[in-house]
């Protein structure tokens, strides 16, 4: 039989609803069912057409009335502005035979969003001539008379043993610097702030000042950058340098869509080439669980794969095959220790009490209260993705895997994540009710505190400090040593700084990098914080000058969240070129940061990624 086909187009019968209808063709003659992935909840009393017989997350299966082609799904209080926002990964599936279930791929035929076409891109960058520079922008950079020629096995002098840096800078430029006493590069200590240096390019030679190695490091990747616009001849300049903030951070969501370990180096690579120096590697989610735990194989056995017929069913972008993957442990402590010769500490994430869909459903003889009837939906659309504080079960669970995690990730810092945790979880639940009672709490809330209370005090034991999203607050329990990632607003980072509490400023409007760049329906990207376009978040000052509690931010965190990731062209388009400016809002003071500088030195710092193979998406001048 050919392949069916399917045609998606989308109405607006009112200001909120939207309803999406979908025509099959070439449908096979015995019942089937259409199985597909949308990122919207289904309002089932609405559905023409047939049946809804499932939907968890953004899986969605229906069965269609006898003889019916034509189905019409309404999505209550929603949007759908963008071509990313209409399902995808259709496929059929057809009652069971001697060999199981039949499957079939389903064509899309034509879609329609419903929207008038987009209009020209305008200019989105200054008009400006282009020069050569560093970003993210130095404190002072003065250009000096004459060019030196920095050889492709130029010597370095320095103290101790430089391999691990000179080795990082050969990387960066492809260049075979060793170290030698008869050097025309030489390291010296200097009187610097931390991370601070002096990059001094003479005729006669270089001198990088420091007064520690991630001083030295970031003197040489200037040098790496200005060797990288300009090849061999280098214009002479000095530099003296230092950054903003402490930690600067760029954070990647591995559990939505697996990212080979290939990807995550060549993205420590980038990262290492402006300054950041935290990655913030995220490895559960209710899609995918990629971290292996020793003592529970099903996490990655089961928790790592999506699929028709699996325990987790096929997720974002869809399809029947079995889809997903994990990290070993041998690959867990390669990353940290490549990362670390790159001077980037890794922070990993295991989100907790929500976004758990992955772990209950490989754990769920541990993890599930069968007397527990809450019902909830999550901000994801799943019903059964949030832990139990209740259970015993939880907390070996959670303490097993801290104790492994601890094991593999010598980072200080353990985020524990704590987030979006629906309304009505727990309600129904006399494990919690009784738990509520023993510790007097009157709100649901404090049973979120009260477990992550336990996580920060296990952890704190093993010499480790709790991180989590600004959520975690919410019951008034964890101590201010824990590090708040404030992702709402700035507002709130600011909040939780004037209370006492260390902050990393996360604010989705600005610093969320999974959203899209623009209004255009073609543009990729989530919107529900705005589409901040590159000049917007190279504008933003997370923490005013004024501000009282400034020592309490720590730096800046910019995520890619991966709903909408599933492939390395998709992964540079989004990071990259707002990856830069977000680079210089963590490390640049605002006073030295100007937009038109920036659109200045942007081109060559474009070439730069062109020699990579950055495929970053193209701004419009």
């Amino acid at each position: 039989m050919s392949t069916p086909l399917i045609t998606i187009a989308v109405q607006r019968r009112d200001e909120e609803d939207v309803w999406i209808l979908l025509t099959l063709d070439r449908v096979p003659s015995e019942p089937w069912q259409l199985h597909f992935c949308l990122g919207r909840h289904i309002d089932a009393s609405s559905l023409e057409g047939g049946e809804l017989i499932h939907q968890s997350g953004s899986y969605k299966v229906i069965a269609p009335h006898p003889g019916s082609r034509e189905l019409a799904l309404c999505c209550r209080k929603t949007a759908f502005k963008r071509l990313t926002d209409l399902p995808q990964g259709f496929f059929l599936s057809l009652p069971e035979s001697r060999e199981g279930a039949q499957i079939m791929p389903v064509t899309i035929a034509g879609q329609e969003l419903g929207l008038d076409s987009p209009a020209p891109a305008g200019k989105e960058l200054a008009e400006v001539e282009t020069e050569h520079g560093i970003v993210p922008q130095p404190r002072r950079l003065v250009r000096l008379e004459g060019n030196f020629r920095l050889a492709e096995r130029a010597h370095v002098r320095g103290p101790g043993n430089l391999a691990a840096l000179l080795g990082h800078f050969n990387d960066l430029t492809s260049l075979a610097l060793e170290q030698d006493h008869d050097a025309e590069i030489s390291l010296v200590q200097g009187e610097l702030p931390a991370e601070g240096y002096r990059l001094l390019i003479r005729p006669q030679g270089i001198e990088i000042a420091a007064g520690d190695v991630a001083g030295w490091r970031h003197g040489l990747v200037s040098l790496a950058q200005w060797y990288l616009q300009h090849g061999e001849s280098l214009p002479c300049i000095e530099v003296e340098d230092a950054p903003r903030f402490g930690l600067r951070v760029i954070h990647l969501d591995c559990g939505r869509h697996f990212q080979p370990m290939a990807s995550l180096k060549r993205l420590l690579r980038q990262m290492s080439l402006y300054k950041f120096n935290r990655f913030h590697w995220h490895l559960t989610d209710d899609e995918g669980w990629r971290l292996e735990i020793k003592a529970f194989p099903t996490l990655t056995e089961v928790g790592a794969w999506r699929g028709h017929g699996l325990a987790i069913g096929p997720q974002l972008s869809g399809g029947a095959a079995r889809y997903g993957g994990c990290y070993s442990q041998a690959e867990a402590r390669e990353l940290v220790a490549y990362a670390a010769s790159l001077g980037i500490e890794v922070i990993p994430e295991i989100d907790i009490p929500g976004h758990c869909h992955a772990a209950i459903k490989a754990l769920p003889e541990l993890l599930i209260e069968p007397e527990d009837h809450s019902r909830y939906l999550s901000v994801q659309y799943f019903d059964d993705n949030v832990l139990n504080p209740a259970l015993p079960g939880t907390y070996h669970f959670l303490e097993r895997v801290m104790d492994e995690v601890c094991e593999l990730f010598p980072s200080p810092l353990i985020h524990m994540g704590g987030d979006e945790v629906p309304h009505g979880v727990w309600t129904d639940s006399p494990a919690c009710q009784r738990l509520m009672v023993q510790q007097g709490y009157q709100d649901i809330r404090e049973l979120q505190g009260h477990l992550l209370r336990h996580c920060q005090g296990y952890l704190a034991a093993k010499g480790r400090r709790m991180v989590g999203w600004e959520e975690i607050l919410q019951g008034d329990k964890v101590s201010q040593e824990a590090i708040i990632c404030a992702w709402t607003s700035f507002q709130a980072g600011l909040d939780a700084a004037a209370a006492g509490y260390p902050v990393l400023m996360a604010a989705a409007q600005y610093l969320y990098l999974d959203l899209a760049c623009s209004e255009n329906i073609e543009e990729p990207g989530l919107y529900w914080a705005g589409t901040p376009n590159l000049e917007q978040v190279y504008s933003c000052d997370p923490a005013p000058a004024d501000f009282h509690a400034n020592d309490n931010i720590l730096g800046v965190l910019s995520p890619l969240w991966s709903e909408l990731v599933h492939t390395r062209d998709r992964l540079d388009y989004m990071l990259f070129p707002r990856m830069l400016a977000t680079a210089e809002v963590a490390w640049s003071l605002p006073g030295d940061k100007d937009w038109g500088h920036f659109c200045a030195r942007l081109p060559g710092q474009l070439a730069i990624l062109d020699q990579q193979q950055v495929r970053y998406r193209t701004p419009q001048r």
